[in-house]
């Protein structure tokens, strides 16, 4: 069975879409899974087992390499296109495709909907559920239940030479951190102080930060660094290299983001910080119990004492 999956972005609703698909493609005999991204994530994509074929959406090309991109897809005929995006470029994308079902979103937006035929209905619990479970309710298109449990995502191990190597040289207990997020406001604005605190008090424990842009840190790190506690892989680190990243810390730090997603996703655990977004729609799958949320939703007001409370917890039984 071919089915082509339209999915361009953004990374964490990538990684649900992945999630779906993996729980799909393991129940169905001979699936062939063709995937849709955007450029900026289609690395991550191609070395995810789930998928078998990638189609590159070019966001800001001209219209002929969409045209382009269209011609390719249409190539093949699949029994099942599935638009998990549900907006009007995604929508087009569908209803340009051939393939004998094609199915989208209720909750499309920007008329998507007027593309496919079959509007997948939302979740018993409405759009207040979680991001997955909408994603969920596309199995039952295949006669399959929606709330089976869901297998670690499996990617081929991608790492530079540099990134290789570091992550090897590892004696001690590690946390990873991911100080970014889409948007700014998701960003808890203590990773500085925190590691400070967590260097000059756990002798035992390596922290490492990966992020897409450079971060500089604000306090004293040589020695730090000398003796491999510090790890700084910000700035040098593509998209398709954060799972074997992951895979080889003992526990996650990270913002409301794509990175969180893909840690649970990996079935590795993660504490995640939230402001202003909602955990029970965007948090961690199956590890609400893991989320800090900040009083009144602004994050300036989490405190790096009860993040490092929760996480010294955590660091003890890893």
């Amino acid at each position: 069975m071919d089915i082509l999956i339209i999915k361009p972005s953004s990374l964490g609703d990538i990684v649900h879409g992945l999630q779906f698909a993996e729980s799909l493609r393991s129940s169905i005999d001979n699936a062939r899974i063709s995937w849709v991204s955007r450029e900026l994530f289609a690395p991550l994509v191609q070395s995810c087992n789930t998928v078998n074929h990638t189609y590159v959406f070019h966001r800001k090309a001209h219209l002929s390499a969409f045209v382009k991109l269209i011609g390719e897809i249409r190539q093949t005929s699949f029994d099942w296109i599935l638009d998990l995006q549900g907006l009007f470029r995604s929508g087009i994308i569908c209803k340009c495709s051939r393939g004998k079902n094609k199915a989208g979103r209720s909750d499309a937006r920007e008329f998507a909907g007027l593309f496919y035929p079959i509007n997948v209905p939302l979740p018993a619990t409405g759009p207040e559920s979680h991001a997955l479970e909408i994603l969920m309710e596309f199995k039952q298109l295949f006669g399959q239940e929606t709330n089976s449990l869901l297998p670690p995502l499996k990617f081929d191990t991608i790492l530079s030479e540099a990134n290789r190597e570091t992550i090897n040289n590892r004696k001690t207990k590690r946390l990873m951190i991911f100080p970014e997020s889409r948007r700014k406001e998701k960003e808890w604005p203590f990773f500085q102080q925190l590691t400070d605190k967590l260097l000059k008090t756990h002798t035992d424990l390596q922290l490492v930060w990966v992020g897409t842009k450079f971060i500089k840190p604000e306090f004293q790190v040589d020695d730090f660094e000398t003796y491999g506690q510090f790890l700084n892989l910000s700035g040098c680190t593509n998209i398709n290299e954060l799972p074997a990243l992951i895979e080889s810390s003992d526990l996650i730090l990270a913002n409301d983001s794509g990175p969180m997603h893909l840690a649970a996703a990996l079935h590795k655990e993660v504490v995640a910080l939230f402001g202003p977004t909602n955990p029970k729609r965007y948090g961690p799958w199956e590890q609400l119990h893991n989320v800090l949320e900040a009083p009144d939703s602004e994050l300036e007001k989490l405190s790096v004492d009860h993040v490092t409370k929760f996480l010294n917890q955590k660091l003890a039984n890893c």
